[in-house]
């Protein structure tokens, strides 16, 4: 069995590039003919206004998805920080089981915490205040039942927004909080964490733990895995990804699961 890992991918209409390598990855994952699950750890797009969007650049990507998963190939996502709206019908649509915020996958002899890592950073006062509010059940029923224009606007608005903040940020407040990450690790007799969020790929030894850090989806196409008790995560620049494929990809970080 070998298990796929993304996140952070943004996608939308202004970056077809992106679209295309996800397409690409896609099938070629199904061409290798593997015991193979991909994980999808959140923020998958942009920006998610309800399942009730159509649009002709995501038709593309949800029909990936569905030839994906009819494949046989298990396909799992988390919510991110973009994409917390995405409900049953998007996941009918694609063929995929939603997965919770810090969810165990249980391997041969260990096993893996994976999460979007967002509720890590808590430095971030003013981002874990939003976060709750778009987070909670009356909020998102409240804007699912705006009239989609309305939807797209507000969408726009919060992505500036959240640059604005980012800009006015140090990178410190924005990263995760280790001993949050510790804490979590250890209430769940855990000793390995999956997460993405920070657009900060690495592999960090924190004590007696590892922490994961999945690579965002913009100058690089990243892909971790995990085979056997062996973490890896690849990049490509995404001229080099489209031109060669997942044999473009090279090896970034390396490291056996605790």
């Amino acid at each position: 069995m070998i298990r796929y890992f993304i996140s952070d991918l943004h996608l939308s209409d202004k970056r077809p590039d992106l679209i295309r390598a996800f397409v690409q990855m896609t099938e070629e994952l199904i061409q290798r003919h593997e015991e193979t699950e991909l994980y999808i750890l959140g923020d998958f797009y942009e920006a998610w206004i309800g399942d009730d969007f159509q649009a002709d650049w995501n038709t593309q990507v949800e029909n990936a998805l569905a030839t994906l998963s009819q494949s046989g190939i298990a396909l799992y996502f988390l919510h991110g920080n973009r994409d917390f709206l995405i409900g049953s019908a998007w996941l009918d649509r694609v063929g995929a089981t939603l997965i919770h915020e810090q969810t165990l996958l249980p391997l041969n002899n260990t096993s893996v915490l994976l999460t979007h890592g967002d509720e890590y950073c808590l430095e971030d006062t003013e981002y874990q205040a939003f976060r709750k509010t778009v987070r909670s059940t009356a909020w998102q029923e409240q804007i699912l039942s705006l009239p989609l224009e309305q939807r797209l606007a507000l969408a726009a608005q919060l992505r500036n927004d959240s640059k604005s903040m980012a800009a006015e940020k140090s990178i410190s407040i924005m990263d995760v909080t280790e001993s949050a990450v510790g804490d979590s690790l250890n209430l769940l007799h855990c000793k390995t964490v999956i997460h993405g969020h920070t657009h900060r790929p690495e592999v960090h030894k924190v004590h007696d733990y590892l922490r994961c850090v999945l690579g965002d989806w913009d100058e690089f196409i990243w892909l971790a895995r995990i085979e056997g008790d062996i973490y890896t995560q690849r990049k490509a620049s995404v001229t080099e990804f489209i031109q060669n494929g997942l044999n473009g990809l090279k090896e970034a970080h390396r490291e056996r699961l605790l």
